[in-house]
C-alpha cells in the first residue's frame, strides 16, 4: 500500500482522535483543534497536497459568491434564535466553555482563530484531497459531518444534534460541488469562513449574555 493510500484510508479519523484526545480526555478546545489541524497538515504535507486557491475573475461569479457566503453566515442566526430549544437543559454555556478553557483573550483568539484558520485547512484537508467530482455524495461528506457530533453532543439536544448533522452533509457536499464548479477552493473557504463566523459570533454573544 502507498503513504498516499495509506492515508487517504485514516485520514478521516483524524478529527475523531483529535476531538476524543482535547475535549474529552484533556478537557482542552485549544489542543483538540490544533492535534486536528496538526493532523490535517502533516498528511497533506506528505501527499503534497495543498492547493493556492484563486479569487473569482468574474463579475458573474462575484454575484454567486456573495450570496453563498451571505446565506453561509446566516448559520449564526439561527443558533441565536433557536437557542432556547437547541441547547441541553441544564448546559450553562458560560460554563462550559470555562471547562474547556475558553475564557478571556483565549476565547478571543480562538474566536478569530476558528473562522479564519479552520476552514482553509478543513477546505483543503475535506474538498482538496479528500474531495470527489462525484454529484451525489460521498462518504467523506458523512465522515466530516460525523465528527461534529462529538462535540454537539455537549451542547444541543439529540434531535438537533441529528438535525445539525444532516446540514452538515449538506453543507459538505454543496462545498464539494462549489469546488467542482469553480475549480478550486477559494469559493468553499469563503462560504466555510463566513458560516464558522456565523457559528463562533453566535456562541459568543449567548455566552456574554450569559456572563461568560
Amino acid at each position: 500500500m502507498t503513504s498516499d493510500k495509506f492515508i487517504r484510508q485514516f485520514a478521516p479519523l483524524i478529527p475523531y482522535l483529535a476531538v476524543l484526545v482535547g475535549l474529552y480526555i484533556f478537557s482542552s478546545a485549544w489542543l483538540s483543534i490544533l492535534l486536528y489541524h496538526a493532523g490535517i497538515a502533516l498528511a497533506l504535507s506528505v501527499i503534497r497536497g495543498w492547493e493556492p486557491g484563486k479569487l473569482p475573475s468574474k463579475l458573474t461569479e462575484w454575484l454567486v459568491l456573495l450570496p453563498v457566503v451571505a446565506g453561509s453566515a446566516a448559520a449564526g442566526l439561527v443558533i441565536l434564535t433557536m437557542w432556547p430549544v437547541i441547547k441541553l437543559v441544564e448546559l450553562s454555556l458560560s460554563a462550559e466553555l470555562v471547562a474547556l478553557g475558553l475564557t478571556g483573550t483565549v476565547w478571543t483568539i480562538f474566536i478569530f482563530y476558528y473562522f479564519t484558520v479552520n476552514p482553509i485547512l478543513e477546505e483543503q484537508f475535506w474538498r482538496g484531497y479528500l474531495g470527489q467530482n462525484s454529484l451525489r455524495p460521498t462518504l467523506a461528506d458523512v465522515w466530516f459531518a460525523g465528527y461534529h457530533v462529538l462535540v454537539l453532543v455537549r451542547f444541543a439536544r439529540l434531535p438537533w444534534v441529528v438535525a445539525s448533522f444532516l446540514t452538515l452533509v449538506a453543507a459538505a457536499w454543496f462545498w464539494r460541488q462549489l469546488a467542482r464548479r469553480y475549480g478550486g477552493l477559494t469559493f468553499p473557504i469563503l462560504s466555510h469562513a463566513a458560516a464558522d463566523a456565523g457559528i463562533i459570533g453566535a456562541v459568543w454573544l449567548l455566552a456574554r449574555a450569559a456572563g461568560a
